[in-house]
Protein backbone atom coordinates (compact mmCIF):
# COMPACT_ATOMS: atom_id res chain seq x y z
CA UNK A 1 0.00 0.00 0.00
CA UNK A 2 2.74 2.46 0.96
CA UNK A 3 4.82 1.44 -2.07
CA UNK A 4 1.81 2.06 -4.33
CA UNK A 5 1.30 5.54 -2.88
CA UNK A 6 5.00 6.28 -3.18
CA UNK A 7 4.94 5.12 -6.81
CA UNK A 8 2.01 7.45 -7.56
CA UNK A 9 3.75 10.37 -5.88
CA UNK A 10 7.05 9.76 -7.68
CA UNK A 11 5.51 9.18 -11.11
CA UNK A 12 3.04 12.01 -10.64
CA UNK A 13 5.84 14.35 -9.67
CA UNK A 14 7.86 13.36 -12.72
CA UNK A 15 4.87 13.94 -14.96
CA UNK A 16 4.11 17.30 -13.41
CA UNK A 17 7.72 18.37 -13.79
CA UNK A 18 7.81 16.98 -17.27
CA UNK A 19 11.26 15.60 -16.63
CA UNK A 20 10.90 11.92 -15.84
CA UNK A 21 13.28 10.18 -18.22
CA UNK A 22 13.41 6.73 -19.73
CA UNK A 23 9.97 5.20 -19.31
CA UNK A 24 9.14 2.72 -22.05
CA UNK A 25 7.35 3.94 -25.14
CA UNK A 26 5.83 1.82 -27.91
CA UNK A 27 8.73 2.40 -30.31
CA UNK A 28 11.58 4.81 -30.89
CA UNK A 29 9.66 6.27 -33.84
CA UNK A 30 6.61 6.85 -31.64
CA UNK A 31 8.74 8.57 -29.01
CA UNK A 32 10.45 10.74 -31.62
CA UNK A 33 7.11 11.68 -33.18
CA UNK A 34 5.80 12.54 -29.73
CA UNK A 35 8.79 14.80 -29.09
CA UNK A 36 8.30 16.45 -32.46
CA UNK A 37 4.60 17.06 -31.82
CA UNK A 38 5.48 18.61 -28.47
CA UNK A 39 8.16 20.84 -30.03
CA UNK A 40 5.70 21.97 -32.75
CA UNK A 41 3.27 22.85 -29.98
CA UNK A 42 6.05 24.81 -28.23
CA UNK A 43 6.67 26.67 -31.49
CA UNK A 44 2.98 27.45 -31.94
CA UNK A 45 2.74 28.60 -28.33
CA UNK A 46 5.74 30.87 -28.67
CA UNK A 47 4.51 32.25 -32.01
CA UNK A 48 1.07 33.07 -30.64
CA UNK A 49 2.38 34.59 -27.45
CA UNK A 50 5.20 36.52 -29.14
CA UNK A 51 2.62 38.42 -31.17
CA UNK A 52 0.85 39.46 -27.97
CA UNK A 53 4.14 40.31 -26.30
CA UNK A 54 5.24 42.51 -29.21
CA UNK A 55 1.85 44.20 -29.53
CA UNK A 56 1.23 42.68 -32.98
CA UNK A 57 -1.92 41.09 -31.54
CA UNK A 58 -3.97 42.28 -28.59
CA UNK A 59 -3.30 40.63 -25.25
CA UNK A 60 -5.93 37.97 -24.63
CA UNK A 61 -5.79 36.15 -21.29
CA UNK A 62 -8.10 33.39 -22.53
CA UNK A 63 -5.94 33.02 -25.65
CA UNK A 64 -2.82 32.70 -23.52
CA UNK A 65 -4.42 29.99 -21.39
CA UNK A 66 -5.77 28.17 -24.47
CA UNK A 67 -2.29 28.14 -26.05
CA UNK A 68 -0.83 26.84 -22.80
CA UNK A 69 -3.48 24.10 -22.59
CA UNK A 70 -2.77 23.02 -26.18
CA UNK A 71 0.96 22.89 -25.42
CA UNK A 72 0.40 20.92 -22.22
CA UNK A 73 -1.77 18.36 -24.01
CA UNK A 74 0.82 17.88 -26.76
CA UNK A 75 3.62 17.40 -24.24
CA UNK A 76 1.78 15.25 -21.68
CA UNK A 77 3.90 12.15 -22.40
CA UNK A 78 7.26 13.97 -22.15
CA UNK A 79 8.52 11.57 -19.51
CA UNK A 80 8.15 8.61 -21.90
CA UNK A 81 10.17 9.99 -24.81
CA UNK A 82 13.78 9.91 -23.63
CA UNK A 83 14.74 6.29 -23.06
CA UNK A 84 18.14 5.20 -24.36
CA UNK A 85 16.35 3.27 -27.10
CA UNK A 86 14.88 6.52 -28.52
CA UNK A 87 18.16 8.06 -29.68
CA UNK A 88 17.50 7.00 -33.27
CA UNK A 89 14.30 6.06 -34.99
CA UNK A 90 13.67 3.31 -37.47
CA UNK A 91 12.08 5.73 -39.94
CA UNK A 92 11.59 8.96 -37.98
CA UNK A 93 14.40 11.47 -38.05
CA UNK A 94 15.38 13.09 -34.78
CA UNK A 95 17.21 16.32 -34.08
CA UNK A 96 18.04 15.26 -30.55
CA UNK A 97 21.79 15.25 -29.94
CA UNK A 98 23.55 12.33 -28.26
CA UNK A 99 24.41 14.75 -25.43
CA UNK A 100 20.90 14.19 -24.08
CA UNK A 101 21.87 10.65 -23.17
CA UNK A 102 25.54 11.27 -22.33
CA UNK A 103 24.68 14.26 -20.12
CA UNK A 104 21.26 13.31 -18.78
CA UNK A 105 21.76 15.40 -15.64
CA UNK A 106 22.51 18.46 -17.77
CA UNK A 107 19.48 17.73 -19.93
CA UNK A 108 17.27 17.40 -16.87
CA UNK A 109 18.69 20.64 -15.45
CA UNK A 110 18.07 22.54 -18.70
CA UNK A 111 14.56 21.10 -18.93
CA UNK A 112 13.89 21.97 -15.31
CA UNK A 113 15.04 25.54 -15.84
CA UNK A 114 12.74 25.88 -18.84
CA UNK A 115 9.84 24.30 -16.98
CA UNK A 116 10.26 26.66 -14.01
CA UNK A 117 9.98 29.65 -16.35
CA UNK A 118 7.07 28.07 -18.19
CA UNK A 119 5.17 27.52 -14.93
CA UNK A 120 5.64 31.21 -14.09
CA UNK A 121 4.09 32.04 -17.47
CA UNK A 122 1.15 29.70 -16.86
CA UNK A 123 0.43 31.63 -13.67
CA UNK A 124 0.24 35.00 -15.41
CA UNK A 125 -3.17 36.56 -14.90
CA UNK A 126 -2.94 39.86 -16.74
CA UNK A 127 -0.94 41.58 -19.45
CA UNK A 128 1.70 42.91 -17.05
CA UNK A 129 2.45 39.53 -15.47
CA UNK A 130 2.38 37.89 -18.91
CA UNK A 131 4.87 40.40 -20.31
CA UNK A 132 7.09 39.96 -17.26
CA UNK A 133 7.14 36.15 -17.57
CA UNK A 134 7.24 35.59 -21.34
CA UNK A 135 10.86 36.58 -22.19
CA UNK A 136 12.27 34.09 -19.68
CA UNK A 137 10.44 31.23 -21.41
CA UNK A 138 12.27 31.94 -24.66
CA UNK A 139 15.56 31.99 -22.77
CA UNK A 140 14.58 28.66 -21.21
CA UNK A 141 14.07 27.19 -24.68
CA UNK A 142 17.65 28.08 -25.57
CA UNK A 143 18.92 26.10 -22.59
CA UNK A 144 17.95 22.87 -24.33
CA UNK A 145 18.15 23.86 -27.96
CA UNK A 146 21.71 25.15 -27.86
CA UNK A 147 23.26 22.08 -26.27
CA UNK A 148 20.82 19.24 -26.86
CA UNK A 149 19.26 19.84 -30.30
CA UNK A 150 21.06 19.73 -33.61
CA UNK A 151 19.88 22.02 -36.41
CA UNK A 152 17.58 20.58 -39.02
CA UNK A 153 19.52 19.90 -42.18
Amino acid sequence: MVAGKLFKIVTGGALVMGLGIGLAYASADDAIKGRQTCMKAHGALMGTLAKMFKGEAPYDAAGVQAAIATNDAACADWDKWWGADTQKGETAETWAKPEIWTDMEGFKAAGGAFYEKYVALTKSTDEASFKAAFPAVGEGCKGCHEKFRRPKE
